[in-house]
């Protein structure tokens, strides 16, 4: 930077922390201060944005891998709390701070400068190329403002190809209000898209639970019990003691009754994701629901189409029942005796699933 530049950069800066000075007076100090001139405030504006990535008047570099970052404690200050109170040491020979990133941003270079330029001058180009990696940051960070601006950009980039990756950084970053925009996208020709991939079937059980929990997602309940069942059977031996935590948040009663007959008991009867213990408790859950069915939701019903207090109910009266099964002695099913205490089916607990007979009588 020339002499002349240089000058103006430090008279900038000057003027700068002089305004800053005078925002952080006392209430009654602030009182006596003039209004700003839009004109000046303006030019000020301008001529401090040329601070930006300017190592001479620098107080702080910003550590991403093997890149530096030149930056001011107080710019950083203005945009983000968390960003001075991380990992800081202080370099002798600069003398000057040393903030180093996470790990995570080591790879994302150029992301962070963009970013800290826009510290600078309230501006940044966020595109679906870079607005992930600028969410991410603003949000481990906490850059309000740019998180608010960057939300809008990701929220209309869900889709069955995108969905994976974004529900993935939702729950990495712990934001409810991403994760939300997801599941809401979850529909039905996004639901048979993701599921057909074997990114599916790889899916962490806490992920398919919170998919299977919501009741944001546009889905026929039917699609939802598939779902479920597909993730499970993937692995039978590795997630057995998982199912009947997730077949528990399936909505049984917002299944038609020629679905839980063809699908669902058939499932239940034949799948060997699932011991017998949990073929019983799924057996009570599942005739209890087709009972409170009959009062009619119709076919494909999503439980998206519930009032809030009507699905909490539903999932509350699921929970109470598979309490009740599993302290359950036994029952019947048809003319089939199911009593885990009798003799007389000896294949109940067997290795292969048990046959519970005539489904007429359990779904009446």
């Amino acid at each position: 930077m020339n002499n002349r530049k240089h000058a103006q950069v430090k008279s900038a800066y000057k003027a700068w922390q002089s305004a800053l000075a005078s925002e952080s007076a006392s209430p009654d100090t602030k009182k006596t201060q003039p209004k700003l001139n839009d004109e000046w405030q303006k030019n000020l504006v301008t001529r401090l944005s040329l601070l930006q990535l300017d190592d001479g008047t620098s107080d702080v570099d910003i550590i991403v891998g093997e890149h530096k970052i030149p930056s001011h404690k107080t710019v950083l200050l203005l945009n983000s709390d968390l960003l001075t109170a991380g990992e800081i040491s202080y370099n002798s020979k600069s003398q000057k701070m040393e903030i180093e990133l996470l790990p995570e941003f080591s790879a994302m270079f150029e992301i962070v400068k963009t970013v800290i330029q826009s510290f600078y001058t309230g501006k940044i180009s966020v595109s679906h190329e870079n607005a992930k990696g600028i969410y991410k940051f603003a949000s481990c960070y906490s850059v309000s403002w740019l998180t608010e601006q960057t939300f809008p950009i990701l929220k209309g980039m869900i889709n069955a190809q995108t969905f994976a990756e974004l529900f993935d950084l939702a729950q990495n970053l712990s934001c409810k209000s991403l994760t939300t925009a997801c599941l809401q996208k979850f529909d039905e020709k996004l639901a048979a898209a993701m599921t057909s991939t074997p990114e599916w079937l790889e899916q962490d059980y806490y992920r398919v639970k919170l998919i299977s929990l919501s009741t944001d997602v546009q889905i026929p309940e039917i699609k939802m019990f598939e779902m479920v069942c597909k993730w499970l059977d993937h692995k039978p031996l590795e997630r057995n003691s998982l199912s009947l935590s997730l077949l528990s948040n399936i909505h049984f009663d917002l299944i038609d009754h020629t679905n839980l007959i063809n699908q669902v008991f058939t499932w239940i009867n034949n799948s060997n994701s699932i011991d017998d213990k949990v073929r019983l408790n799924l057996f009570k859950i599942v005739s209890t629901s087709s009972q409170k069915n009959k009062l009619g939701y119709p076919a494909g019903f999503s439980r998206s189409k519930l009032s809030t207090q009507e699905s909490a109910s539903s999932t509350s009266s699921t929970v109470s029942t598979v309490s009740t099964a599993s302290s359950s002695i036994g029952f019947s099913f048809g003319s089939v005796n199911t009593n885990p205490n009798s003799q007389s089916n000896s294949g109940l607990f067997g290795s292969g699933p048990t046959n519970f007979g005539n489904t007429g009588s359990l779904f009446g």
